[in-house]
């Protein structure tokens, strides 16, 4: 199995479209406004009944912008527009709750990026960059809405 894309839900969606060009490198591929028909088919992105059914909510619609890296990677942002959308309480994305709380990328200067993403003002969960035993060297930050990015450099074999 491969990896395909991960989907962050947002407020900002700008401003996350910002964060990924700016900070991590990547695109904007598509940026659409969701549902886009009513039925499925090879023009239709999202139609409405995937909206109702992921949302819950019968007139349920969105941005949504696909993000994508160089390497092939893809991060979907998501901006709710209906129903409205809430923040997540910044201590439920920590390690302490159930879910998926961070995204790990992998890069192959990790002194640069730590260089980058401080000199940008992105806060650190630590300031510094750790190793991982001999695996590879490590350090976490947060984007504009609190999510954790892990940064990951794997030693050289």
């Amino acid at each position: 199995m491969q990896f395909h894309h991960m989907c962050i839900v947002t407020r900002q969606l700008d401003r996350q479209i910002d964060f990924w060009r700016e900070i991590m490198g990547f695109t904007l591929a598509v940026r659409t406004s969701i549902p886009d028909g009513d039925a499925a088919g090879p023009t239709v992105f999202a139609p409405r009944s995937l909206m109702r059914d992921t949302f819950g909510d019968e007139s349920a619609r969105a941005t949504v912008a696909l993000m994508t890296s160089a390497d092939g990677a893809m991060i979907e942002l998501l901006a709710p527009e209906h129903p409205s959308v809430e923040s997540t309480p910044a201590a439920q994305l920590l390690y302490r709750h159930t879910g998926i709380h961070e995204l790990a990328l992998a890069v192959s200067d990790i002194d640069v990026f730590f260089d980058k993403v401080r000199r940008a003002g992105h806060r650190l969960q630590t300031d510094y960059v750790w190793s991982c035993a001999n695996l590879g060297r490590s350090f976490i930050f947060y984007d504009p809405e609190g999510n954790m990015i892990q940064i990951w450099e794997p030693t050289a074999v």
